[in-house]
């Protein structure tokens, strides 16, 4: 076996996983300072519970905290800023996400960008570049989807011109991901279901991903054992705690994998997909994965075949094309389990908009980590090809 000489490999200052683990909290402020800002999302958070236990924790520690509360989905730029201002009034040290990945990549932009003056669309554009090292960032998701505790960038929406692309660099990554799977329990089915495909997309993107390496190859293999068996559980059962684990543990994996190999075509459309059609990223995420393993297979139904006999799907004696096509076929399987499974064509795609999804997509370096690099042409022929099938 040939080892992958040269690989960088990001990773949170510290994980802390665990049920219940949020009441550590208060402890893992005093690291950082007596002020905060909490970003949050839309009322879920309070209504399950979740926010009275992080409040609880923070005025236990002492430490005063100011909100924004009510990051949307897909969150535009502008929002970012909203938090630097309300980060700069409080004079706060430190910046507490908690939520799905939207709440998390708004809360580690506002820390990338505490101290830079320009606005955030200016370096969501490229236009400018980070010269001064941000704040801490504490990210507590509740979702088992994006692994966005884990990764050091965020992705964010410039809705004027109609991109949704990541902030990239080393101040992104979160200084703590507090991975508490109970913050997940009151998740709904839908999301559980998005979230839970996004993150074995994740795995699968990474695993033969053009930067897999030895870490990431074992994280994202180890993440695939452990959502396989569970994600249909944790939607049917939401109070089922050992399902709720066994998916923010691997959501986690995946997000370090992704971190230090990167993803492939999945993701590098799935951003202007989702942006056009206002589906959820999870969702798209899912729909893609059959296809793209089909276009994957002349170069990487070799690493398809070993995910397959990981996860027990293919029977003994099969050939790599046999296995890797049962990881494809279980995978359909497991979007019409969920109650998802039709063409996107049905979900608003159209042929009047490839161009568009073209241009934004080929050049994506998630596209770029594709194991097999389409063309135009290719794309384009995908798409034809989603618009009846997934």
């Amino acid at each position: 076996m040939k080892l992958k000489t040269f690989f960088r490999a990001p990773l949170p200052g510290q994980v802390i996983f665990g049920s219940g683990r949020v009441a550590e909290l208060a402890e893992i402020c005093e690291w950082f300072g007596r002020r905060a800002l909490l970003v949050i999302g839309g009322g879920s958070l309070e209504r399950s519970g979740g926010l009275a236990r992080v409040e609880e924790a923070l005025r236990s520690g002492g430490v005063e905290w100011d909100v924004l509360a009510g990051v949307p989905a897909e969150p535009p730029v502008e929002c970012v800023d909203e938090g630097r201002q309300k980060l700069h009034a409080l004079g706060a040290q430190m910046v507490i996400g908690v939520g799905g990945g939207s709440v998390l990549d708004v809360a580690k932009a506002i820390a990338a960008l505490a101290h830079e003056e320009a606005p955030c669309v200016a370096f969501h554009r490229g236009e400018v570049k980070v010269t001064q090292r941000g704040l801490p960032c504490i990210a507590l998701p509740t979702t088992a989807g994006t692994g966005s505790e884990a990764t050091p960038n965020a992705v964010l929406t410039d809705r004027e011109r109609r991109v949704k692309a990541s902030l990239r660099g080393g101040d992104l990554m979160p200084a703590v991901a507090l991975v508490d799977p109970q913050l997940t329990l009151s998740c709904p089915p839908a999301v559980t279901a998005h979230a839970g495909l996004d993150a074995i997309s994740q795995a699968l993107e990474s695993w033969v991903s053009v930067g897999a390496n030895p870490l990431s190859d074992m994280l994202a293999l180890d993440a695939l054992r452990w959502m396989a068996p569970a994600l249909q559980r944790a939607v049917s059962e939401g109070s089922d705690l050992s399902a709720r684990e066994a998916m923010a543990l691997g959501s986690l994996f995946a997000g370090m994998a992704l971190a230090s190999a990167r993803l492939g075509l999945v993701h590098g459309i799935a951003h202007p997909i989702g942006e056009l059609y206002h589906l959820p990223h999870g969702l798209v995420c899912g729909l893609l994965m059959p296809s793209v393993m089909e276009f994957n297979m002349p170069v990487a139904g070799g690493k398809y075949a070993v995910a397959a006999r990981a996860l027990s799907l293919a029977e003994p004696g099969t050939d790599d094309q046999q296995a890797a096509e049962a990881l494809i076929a279980w995978f359909r399987s497991l979007l019409c389990k969920l109650g998802v499974g039709r063409p996107l064509g049905e979900y608003g795609l159209s042929p009047a908009d490839f161009d568009f999804i073209i241009e934004q997509g080929l050049p994506a370096g998630s596209t770029r980590h594709n194991p097999r690099q389409p063309t135009a042409d290719d794309l384009r022929a995908f798409l034809q090809k989603l618009i009846e099938a997934y």
